[in-house]
This record gives C-alpha cells, structure tokens and sequence, in this order.
C-alpha cells in the first residue's frame, strides 16, 4: 500500500491565513470585481439564450400557421451559436485571470516582497501563455468529459428501460463521484506546467495532467480535507444563510429580500475567491517542499519526447528498406533408415 502524504490541516490554515491578510483588500477587488462581471455576463448571456429558444417555439408555431419563414429559426439557431461562442470565450478569459491570480500568489510565496495587487495581477496575465493554457483547460474538460460519458449513457438507458428512479439517482451519483475524484487528480496541472514551462514548448499539453496525476496519486484525500474546510464548507454557509434569505423573500412575495440575498451570495463568493484561490497554491508549494520531498523530474517521466523527433532531425538519415519476403523451406519426407527392430521369439 502507497504512503498517504498529508499536510496537517490546522498549520494550513495559518499559513493559509499569513498569505492571504497582508494584501486581502489590494486583491479581493480586483479579484472580486472580475468575478462579479464574469457572473453578470453569464447570467445575461443566458436569459438572452432562454428568450431567444422561447422565441424560437413560437416561430415553430407560426411557421405551422404559415405566418412566419423558416429563415426566423436559422436566425434564431445562428444567435443561440453566437451566445454560447461569446460564453465560451468569457470562460476561457476567466480561467486565464484566475491561473495568473494564483501564480501571483506562487510568487509571493516565494518573494515575500512582492505584493497581491492589481498590478501584479496584471503583469503575470500579461506574461501568461495563454496558447498552452486554454489546451491545458481543454485537455481537462475533454478527459472529465469522456470519463462521464459511460456512466451517463448507462444512466439514460437504465432510465428509458425501467420506471424505477432510483437507479438513474444512483449512477448520477457515482458519476459526480468519479468526476471530483478526476478533478482531484487534474488539480495541479497548471503549476506543475510552470514548474516545466521550457520544456512544454512544442510539447503535447497533455503532460502536464499526466504529471497532476501522479503528483495527486498519495494526496487526494488531504487535498480534499483541505478544500472542503477552507472553500467548500465557508462558501456553503454563506450560500445557506443569504440564499435562504432569498427564498424567504420569494415565498413571501418579499421581492426585496430576494434580490437582497441573492446579491449578498453573489458578493460573498466574489469576496472570498482570494482564499479559495491561494488554496490551491499554497498546497502544491507546501506539498513540493514537504520533508519528504517530490522529485518533480519523476512526475514528468517518460512524457516529453525528445528534440530531435519533435524537430525531425531523428529522422533526416533514416532510409526505408522494403521488409523482405521470408523464405519458407520446401516440405522433404522423412526418410526411415533406420532398421526395424525384429521381434524376439520369447516377445
């Protein structure tokens, strides 16, 4: 059985806490405000796609009546494209502010001078190469795609087959499990590629979740402690407390309240994604530097080819020889010389 490696939670906190105080404030705006803007335009972004598939129903409709073209559903399918193109994108430039905030934070661990601001924020964005990082994020949500793919097509089948809920409920969960369980071990995947960012060049992107995997292989559990204490848990009871300020609000057609609520959960997880952010970054430092220290060279093993084949160069005196028709040898009978043995009397 593998050694656990584990970092003692209550330590965590406090360092966890020394690193994120000191610039709490320089950087839960710039940090914050992104956030907030990243939400809204989600949110707009999605009431547009609900409106424009509502109208969309009723051309059907009319179309059906004779009332209205079908160029009206081209149009509306060609917006509903555009929509989810233009989200697909503010995820990706969201990803990169948020990987740039935690290299900041790496830096500052490892430069105590050097502030969290909006400035720092910005140099490393600017500095980020963001061409190997979107692949990064895109190998990532193919493999956690493909992962779930099985046991969502096993879940829709058992659910058209029987009128029992229980079984699509139980495959639901075991595919959320082995969906954080992935996530788990695809968590460090963009510093482990700082960690090698020379060597990526011209690479497959691809090394870099195989080096978080084997990285996480002794650690998933304490990296899951420590996440469900530090994010999960403070962000769930915000969410419990506003968010049920703005179900009061709606159930009691109290529309203040709703809206009150659900701006205080908004601001509140905006607020806190510095914690949830530096988390991540001061575990893979603390795990890096542990006693019991990770050979970071061991994680990469036997992944980046080397320069001559990515350049060719392996190749430029190789010559192709035909492969040779072998030469079966021609069946000869076997030729008895032997002399038979003659029975003896008393045989």
């Amino acid at each position: 059985m593998k050694k656990q490696h584990s970092l003692p939670l209550k330590s965590f906190i406090m360092e966890l806490k020394a690193l994120v105080k000191p610039d709490y404030l320089k950087t839960m705006w710039p940090v914050g405000g992104i956030t907030i803007i990243f939400i809204a335009l989600t949110c707009i972004l999605s009431f547009l796609t609900t409106s424009i598939m509502s109208s969309m129903m009723m051309s059907v409709m009319m179309i059906m009546y004779g009332m209205a073209s079908p160029l009206a559903l081209l149009m509306g399918l060609l917006e509903i494209l555009g929509a989810a193109a233009i989200s697909i994108a503010l995820s990706f430039f969201f990803n990169f502010f948020m990987v740039a905030i935690q290299y900041t934070y790496w830096d500052r661990l490892a430069h105590p001078e050097q502030p969290v601001s909006a400035g720092s924020i910005w140099m490393h964005y600017k500095h980020l190469r963001k061409n190997q990082v979107w692949r990064i994020a895109l190998y990532i949500c193919l493999f956690l795609f493909l992962w779930s793919l099985p046991l969502d097509i096993v879940g829709g089948l058992v659910g058209g087959m029987t009128k029992n809920t229980i079984w699509p409920l139980v495959i639901r969960i075991i595919n959320d499990i082995v969906i954080l369980w992935k996530s788990l071990e695809y968590s460090q995947s963009y510093f482990l590629y700082r960690e090698k960012q020379p060597q990526f060049l011209g690479q497959s992107m691809r090394h870099a979740l195989t080096a978080s995997r084997r990285f996480m292989d002794s650690r998933k559990w304490n990296y899951l402690l420590i996440n469900v204490v530090c994010e999960v848990l403070p962000v769930l009871i915000w969410t419990l407390i506003f968010g049920g300020l703005a179900f009061y609000g709606n159930y009691t057609a109290t529309y203040v309240l709703t809206y009150v609520g659900i701006a205080l959960v908004i601001i509140g997880i905006a607020c806190y994604m510095p914690v949830i952010l530096a988390t991540g970054t001061l575990y893979f430092v603390k795990s890096k530097n542990a006693p019991d220290l990770v050979d970071i060279d061991a994680t990469f093993k036997d992944t980046f080819k080397p320069v001559a084949e990515l350049t060719g160069e392996a190749y430029v005196h190789e010559i192709y020889t035909p492969a040779k028709p072998k030469k079966h040898p021609t069946p000869v009978a076997k030729l008895d010389n032997e002399p038979k043995r003659e029975a003896k009397k008393d045989e």
